[in-house]
């Protein structure tokens, strides 16, 4: 059955595919908008908010300026994407490219790790645009201004600065990506830096590719992995079951993703985590059905509707003084 079920989602696997520095105060501080910043009650609201890219409506996705302003804002998780260079050294990068997010251009996987750092990672970057297109004519406030691509490695140092009350956890994506259609070089690269980052019981492993997350049960059995899914079909959820991965991730699309599926998953003994939610009313409606978690490009947004976000400024200080709504319009 395993092998049969295997089988089945690896055949699948290109229609579950999505294509899917600066520094702020830390916080416990005041912002630079004389509001009072506070972390969140231990993690105890649900559902938790993981910040999509980093919140990618409110920085530059995948950089560590982003997620150092998801920690200001004070959500739960940063929710990042991974691929691996032509020197095998993982970083944050959405796409297989760098040419949607930077002003370079070319192939991840035919680029060093030194290739990547001369890119601008916020070259087009729009203030409140879920996804950054790179379109002229509009506003790029933080190009020039030294935002690089990371690594995953510098992520989980970022994510390990913050201890205590507040300990965001880290939910990285293994990517799909013909080269490595097993995942089985992205997790082999991926998991002796978990292993090493201090942190490793607040790292997530997700990804569309169900061999990936496998290859890194296999490596690791500890690590915890989430299966990204683009609907909430109970073929998912069983081979989550069947392989022992703790989380599901259903697309919030799905007329699948009721109440019931949640109530399924949950007596299954997995957590719940659409993506990607960013208006409101999308919000309302995942935590009236009881998902433990949303992944969302406008993680204030879901901060402002459980009474935690306590702040106005929703930008990075680097930006300037924008005037940026928590939600999607």
């Amino acid at each position: 059955m395993r092998t049969r079920l295997l089988h089945a989602l690896v055949v699948c696997l290109p229609a579950l595919s999505l294509a899917a520095c600066g520094s702020t105060e830390p916080i416990g501080g005041p912002g630079s908008d004389g509001d009072p910043v506070s972390p969140p009650a231990s993690f105890s609201t649900r559902p938790f908010v993981s910040a999509h890219r980093g919140g990618a409506a409110y920085a530059p996705e995948n950089t560590l300026m982003a997620f150092r302003n998801a920690a200001r804002l004070g959500v739960d998780d940063f929710e990042a994407d991974m691929l691996v260079t032509a020197d095998g050294v993982p970083v944050l990068m959405h796409d297989d490219t760098v040419d949607r997010t930077t002003d370079c251009s070319g192939a991840v996987a035919d680029l060093t790790y030194a290739d990547l750092l001369a890119c601008d990672a916020a070259h087009w970057w729009t203030p409140g645009q879920a996804t950054t297109s790179p379109t002229e004519g509009r506003d790029y406030p933080l190009r020039g201004v030294g935002v690089a691509i990371p690594t995953a490695e510098a992520l989980f140092a970022l994510a390990a600065e913050y201890r205590g009350v507040y300990a965001p956890t880290v939910t990285i994506e293994i990517k799909i990506i013909p080269r490595d259609a097993l995942g089985l070089q992205a997790a082999t690269a991926l998991v002796p830096l978990i292993q090493d980052s201090g942190i490793a019981e607040r790292i997530i492993v997700q990804s569309f590719n169900p061999a990936a997350i496998d290859s890194v049960k296999r490596l690791d059995r500890s690590i915890r992995t989430l299966f990204l899914t683009p609907s909430a079909a109970l073929a998912g959820l069983s081979y989550a079951t069947l392989l022992g991965h703790e989380f599901v991730a259903p697309n919030i699309g799905s007329p699948d993703l009721t109440a019931g599926f949640v109530a399924t998953a949950h007596a299954a003994g997995k957590q719940v985590v659409p993506w990607t939610a960013d208006r409101e009313a999308d919000l309302q409606t995942l935590i009236d059905i009881g998902v433990d978690g949303i992944i969302t490009n406008y993680p204030g947004c879901l901060m402002a509707l459980q009474g935690r976000l306590q702040t106005t400024r929703l930008a990075p200080a680097e930006a300037g003084d924008l005037a940026l709504t928590a939600c999607r319009e």
